[in-house]
């Protein structure tokens, strides 16, 4: 389920951050920093009519840690509560380091609202890896990441705060003999847990098996085929379990820091365990690229098309498809720009009933955004933007508008 994001969950992109806080010796750097924001939104609750606006504060402490010393945040990844197994966008093939790393990180958002109190939230996120790398060209890793927070109200149909937390173990075991060919094997144990009692239908447990097959054309650059598993189990009976089996084909490169990315296209068969609901077979896309077009200017493009769970119980899944493009160009050495235009499409399998009228579900996504950063310091950088984003749905009471202001302090120590 796409939608436009949030101003916390979307910072302008930042450069790797350098700690100042070294612990044994020249073992490990931890890195405390604490982020405060104010935005105006003329539409707080996403909604058709009666729009209500309002000014929301937000404090973000958080602190993270690396041994070996490392001078960025290692995990970079995208995870939604709906995706099956957890990613939303698969993660490229991981940068190995030395013999071993280690990376934890903590972060909260503190968030509270002028007027609709009833709106203030207080969400965390929690997340650590190891990495280990044996001689003989093996390399194995383990990550987790925990996340409590609620959906980003411009997807949900309610107009309420949906909370919940959920938790995603990752181990993964890379083998690269030295030629032409290496061999890539994850797994995963997702599991997503909704606090209201309105939700206890979207609870649920999926087990994601990929393996990885990748050729070397060139030395940075891979065609790969991939075969993906995932078991998607629910609590509650309301909504069927279903198993997923993905086919991909692909290129992945990364060709030093001029260009890097992966493309891939595949087949997907969506199985479920109630025999009344047909089989999905559908094509499935992903696409992420990040091209310095010059050395002051990159360009950022994400694109998928999949199946992901529903938020509605009358619903099996959805059918969603996005795109996104950034532009980053950096206008003096202090002070840089940000353009992100993103489009998403999701179709509902099965039909929504709503005020005595039940018919099919689709909805459109547009979103965009402009921001500035300006870096005081090394340790002190300001963001400031605007973000417009609208909903078109088949049910025109789920139709939307807003219009978000926000400025950022970010300070570190």
């Amino acid at each position: 389920i796409t939608g436009p994001a949030t101003p916390e969950e979307t910072p302008l992109g930042v450069s790797a951050e350098k700690p100042s806080v070294e612990l044994f010796g020249r073992g490990g750097y931890v890195h405390p920093f604490l982020s405060v924001s104010e935005y105006f939104t003329d539409n707080a609750f996403y909604t058709h009519e009666n729009k209500v606006s309002d000014f929301v504060t937000t404090v973000s402490p958080g602190i993270w840690f690396t041994a070996p010393h490392v001078y960025e945040r290692l995990l970079n990844i995208d995870t939604s509560s709906v995706s099956p197994g957890g990613f939303s966008l698969s993660r490229y093939k991981p940068e190995t380091f030395r013999r071993y790393q280690t990376y934890l990180f903590y972060n909260a958002d503190i968030q509270e609202f002028a007027k609709e109190s009833s709106q203030n939230t207080v969400n965390h996120r929690a997340e650590g890896l190891f990495q280990y790398n044996l001689r003989g060209g093996l390399t194995l890793e383990v990550l987790d990441r925990f996340i409590k927070s609620y959906d980003n109200m411009a997807t949900t149909l309610t107009h309420e705060i949906d909370k919940f937390w959920d938790n995603l173990a990752n181990f993964t075991a890379m083998y690269d003999p030295g030629g032409r060919m290496n061999f890539r094997v994850d797994y995963s144990y997702f599991i997503v847990n909704y606090l209201a009692n309105r939700n206890d239908f979207r609870n649920r447990r999926d087990n994601a098996v990929s393996g990885y097959v990748f050729y070397k054309i060139k030395p940075k650059t891979s065609l790969f085929v991939q075969y993906q598993f995932v078991d998607i189990v629910y609590d509650q009976d309301t909504l069927s379990n279903s198993r997923e089996h993905h086919f991909f084909g692909g290129v992945q490169w990364d060709i030093t820091a001029k260009s890097t990315g992966s493309i891939k296209a595949g087949y997907e068969r969506k199985e479920f365990t109630r025999s009344s609901i047909g089989t999905g077979n559908y094509f499935t896309l992903e696409a992420q690229i990040d091209h310095k077009l010059t050395a002051k200017t990159s360009l950022l493009l994400k694109a998928s098309r999949t199946t992901n769970e529903t938020n509605i119980s009358s619903t099996n899944y959805t059918l969603s498809n996005t795109v996104g493009v950034g532009l980053l160009h950096r206008l003096t050495a202090k002070l840089m720009a940000q353009i992100n235009l993103d489009y998403g499409y999701d179709k509902y399998n099965g039909d929504v009933t709503l005020n005595g009228e039940t018919g099919s579900l689709s909805d459109h996504y547009w979103a965009g955004a402009f921001a500035l950063q300006y870096k005081f310091r090394e340790w002190l950088e300001a963001d400031a933007g605007y973000i417009y984003a609208r909903r078109s749905s088949d049910f025109s009471q789920y139709d939307y508008i807003t219009n978000i202001v926000f400025i950022r302090l970010t300070g570190s120590l």
